[in-house]
């Protein structure tokens, strides 16, 4: 969660400072990676899942690239803290599809919890608490439908490293990020984007690289806690995540104002901690 959060400032730093167009630097992040899931096939024993899993492991890759095209349209609206929090929806759609798929049925605790986290989570995107103002910024739903492509790719990998092991399935979701950024490369304006954002991205690239770096590490050590435990039991733990980088937007705003300056209001402040709660509280009650 640590390393989730400090991702989400470096996220929001190169968008906002940076780049340009931050879907170049996805596709070329997601190239990458592509060629790391081939490289960690072949060293693990590269070997074929069968159709039906393996189709399903590239979906996951597929998603685990495309849920980024919101996030990253989210933080350009917003503030780091108010946004990075939303990700507790992931969760909430999780726990929805276990029981879609898997028929079980939801408690009564469990759907206060659910409730809890909805409701957290609209007060805390809400322009203004005043009542005719009341209403939740675009960055919410660009969060709710980034938080249900990743809660896809929880569920898909799950079901499929219980029988293939986690390094092969791990490398075709990989392989499948790479195919999702082939498929945004086939788009005209992201091949224009990337010719004119060439220097923008070698100038960042040492950034960009640690960044990447990160994100890769704090996703190989999701997905392996995933190969261990159920998925509830992973996701909840995420309920750290917004005090995490609610911290961290206290700091960089109050010492690095240059880097990252967020709304430190103590209005907003106290909307954002007591949404925060209230997150935390709902997922323990869906959870425990």
């Amino acid at each position: 969660m640590f390393l989730y959060g400090v991702s989400n400032f470096v996220d929001k730093f190169l968008i906002e400072k940076k780049i340009k167009d931050p879907l170049a630097m996805v596709t070329l992040s997601g190239l990458v990676t592509g060629f790391l899931g081939l490289v960690i096939g072949f060293i693990s024993g590269f070997r074929y899942l069968g159709e039906s899993q393996t189709v399903l492991m590239l979906m996951a890759g597929i998603f685990l690239i495309f849920y980024l095209i919101p996030y990253y349209k989210a933080l350009k609206l917003d503030d780091v803290s108010r946004v990075a929090p939303l990700f507790q929806f992931i969760p909430v759609f999780t726990l929805i599809l276990s029981t879609v798929f898997l028929k079980e049925t939801l408690s009564t605790r469990q759907t206060v919890g659910l409730v809890l986290v909805v409701v957290a989570g609209i007060i805390l995107s809400a322009e203004r608490l005043e009542s005719k103002l009341f209403r939740p910024r675009k960055a919410m739903w660009l969060m709710i439908l980034s938080s249900f492509m990743y809660s896809c790719v929880l569920i898909l990998f799950r079901f499929v490293v219980r029988e293939a092991g986690y390094w092969t399935t791990l490398s075709w979701q990989y392989i499948g990020i790479g195919v999702g950024a082939i498929s945004l490369l086939l788009l005209g304006r992201i091949r224009k984007s990337i010719k004119e954002g060439v220097g923008q991205l070698k100038s960042s690239l040492p950034l960009i690289s640690a960044n990447n770096g990160i994100a890769l590490v704090a996703d190989m050590s999701g997905s392996y806690a995933i190969s261990l435990v159920a998925v509830p039991l992973v996701t909840i733990i995420g309920g750290i995540q917004p005090l995490i980088v609610l911290v961290y937007g206290l700091v960089l705003s109050l010492w690095f104002p240059k880097i990252i300056k967020e709304d430190i209001r103590k209005p907003t402040i106290i909307q954002k901690v007591a949404s925060i709660i209230f997150i935390f509280i709902g997922l323990y009650l869906a959870y425990t």
